[in-house]
C-alpha cells in the first residue's frame, strides 16, 4: 500500500460545479510542496461543459464559438491542459491524474501511450467494446492516442500539463453522447475551423446500451486502485473552498484565474 507520508490517493466524485471541478487539478498542480505523490481525481461532470484548450483561443471564431457554447446551455471554460475543444456533460467521466514526482523530462508521447492502453484494455473488458488505441479519421480533438472503438469512432481523449511542481494528465471518457453534446461539438469545431467528421462522434452506450457514466466511473475507480495500488481519500477542502470562488470571463481561463488567485501561503493540502 502507499505510506502515510507519500500516498497516492483517489479520490471520486464532482465538487458540484463544471468551473470548480476545473479549476481543482490547476490549483494542485501550482501549489508547492504536495502531500501526496499521485492523486487521481474520478467524477461524472456536475454540467454540460465545453472545455476549450489554450490553441482554442488562437482561433479567430472563438467568440463565435464561446457564444454557441453558451446559447447550448454549456459552461465555456479554458482548461489547463492542452490538445483542442472537448464538449461534455453527466454522460461523461472525467478522470484528472496528477503527479508531484514527475517533470518535462519524463512526460509526453509515453505517457499518453500507457495511459491509453491501460484505458482501451479496461473498455474491452466492459462488453462488446472494440476498443483501440488511435486517432480516427476527421476526431474532435485529434490525437494520436485517442481511444476509438473498431477504428471509427473516438470514445477517449487525454490532454497533458507539465509545469515545475509536477504534471496533469486529464482524460475525457464519453459514455452516452446525448443529442446536445453531438451538437456543440459540432457547431463549435466547425466556428473553431476544425475539420470534424459528425460520425466519428461516439459513447460506450453506442456499443453497450446498459453502459451508464457512474458504472464507467466506478470501474475506472477500481482499475486505477487496483492498478496504481492507491488509497481511498478526499480533496483538499481547501483547495476546493478557494475553487469555488472561481469565475468571470466568457470563456473563464482555469490559469488565467490561479495564476492571479494562488492558494493562500501556509494554507495545508490533505
Amino acid at each position: 500500500m502507499s505510506t502515510a507520508t507519500n500516498p497516492r490517493l483517489l479520490v471520486t466524485g464532482t465538487t458540484g460545479h463544471a468551473v470548480t471541478d476545473l479549476v481543482v487539478p490547476a490549483l494542485l498542480l501550482r501549489t508547492p510542496g504536495a502531500a501526496w505523490s499521485q492523486l487521481v481525481h474520478v467524477y461524472v461532470p456536475a454540467g454540460p461543459t465545453v472545455a476549450f484548450s489554450g490553441r482554442d483561443l488562437r482561433s479567430p471564431g472563438i467568440a463565435e464559438a464561446t457564444a454557441l457554447a453558451r446559447a447550448a446551455g454549456f459552461e465555456p471554460v479554458v482548461r489547463s491542459p492542452g490538445g483542442r475543444m472537448v464538449a461534455y456533460d453527466s454522460g461523461a467521466v472525467v478522470i484528472d491524474h496528477l503527479d508531484s514526482t514527475t517533470d518535462i523530462r519524463h512526460a509526453g508521447s509515453a505517457t499518453f501511450a500507457a495511459n491509453a492502453e491501460s484505458h482501451a484494455a479496461l473498455l474491452r473488458g466492459l462488453g462488446a467494446i472494440d476498443a483501440r488505441v488511435g486517432e480516427v479519421e476527421g476526431e474532435y480533438c485529434p490525437g494520436e492516442f485517442s481511444v476509438n472503438v473498431g477504428g471509427d469512432t473516438k470514445v477517449i481523449g487525454s490532454a497533458q500539463r507539465v509545469t515545475s511542481t509536477g504534471s496533469l494528465f486529464s482524460t475525457v471518457v464519453q459514455v452516452a453522447v446525448s443529442d446536445r453534446v453531438r451538437a456543440v461539438i459540432t457547431d463549435v469545431s466547425k466556428a473553431l475551423g476544425y475539420v470534424l467528421r459528425e460520425s466519428s462522434i461516439a459513447g460506450l452506450a453506442d456499443y453497450e446500451p446498459t453502459l451508464g457514466a457512474d458504472q464507467v466511473a466506478a470501474a475506472f475507480v477500481a482499475d486505477y486502485r487496483d492498478r496504481l495500488d492507491m488509497t481511498d481519500g478526499e480533496l483538499p477542502s481547501e483547495i476546493v473552498s478557494h475553487a469555488s470562488r472561481a469565475g468571470g470571463g466568457s470563456p473563464f481561463h482555469v490559469d488565467d484565474w490561479t495564476r492571479a488567485n494562488p492558494m493562500p501561503r501556509g494554507v495545508k493540502e490533505l
